[in-house]
């Protein structure tokens, strides 16, 4: 099982790297990482507030997809939280205006549309332009948010949770201190590969 799920993830992962080289960078822009879109809910801790599941602060894009239909969380302790299939993403921020919080709200409110995007330019939020509600755009990508790319201080791999095999994740702390975290099966090439890029 886990051999198919890790070559389809490879497959997902050069769709990402070949689209975005065709219909999303800028001329001089290198792509560092794509993030696939992930399907669960994002667990958070604001302010020192656990939110689970975390409930956008604010609706960043109207798409087609929202709102997921995932099982509820299952409200495992907060390292453990890759245990729980439910969940996809893990966010730390002081305050809902952190770097973190605000990507927070377009991965809990698109239910899977949203894509965290890093490149030597910018860190973004990227849509498909089909799952956007009246996109102004005939292009493959929509670019709703972004931030400079040094806004991400480090980028690492982790294997949070008690499950066997481990379940990877990206991991970002941003210069506000805020952090999100991602399940990801290719978290470490991933993490090598931006690295190298930059």
């Amino acid at each position: 099982m886990r051999a198919h799920e890790l070559k389809q993830a490879g497959e997902v992962d050069e769709i990402i790297e070949r689209d975005y080289a065709e219909a999303w960078l800028r001329r001089g822009e290198k792509l560092l990482l794509g993030c696939p879109p992930a399907h669960g809910h994002v667990v958070a801790w604001v302010g020192g507030e656990l939110r689970l599941p975390y409930q956008p602060a604010r609706e960043p894009v109207k798409v087609t997809t929202a709102p997921g239909r995932w099982p509820a969380p299952a409200g495992l302790p907060d390292e453990d939280w890759t245990d729980d299939p439910t969940l996809a993403y893990r966010v730390t921020a002081a305050s809902p205006a952190d770097v973190a919080a605000r990507i927070a709200d377009h991965l809990a409110f698109s239910a899977g549309a949203a894509r965290l995007t890093w490149t030597n330019k910018r860190l973004a939020l990227v849509y498909p332009t089909r799952f956007v509600v009246d996109a102004a755009t005939k292009d493959f990508f929509v670019t709703d948010e972004q931030f400079p790319p040094d806004v991400v201080a480090r980028l690492d791999a982790v294997t949070p949770g008690r499950s066997f095999p481990p379940e990877p994740a990206l991991h970002f702390t941003f210069t506000d201190g805020s952090t999100l975290a991602q399940r990801d099966l290719l978290a470490p090439m991933k993490v090598r590969r931006a690295l190298s890029r930059r």
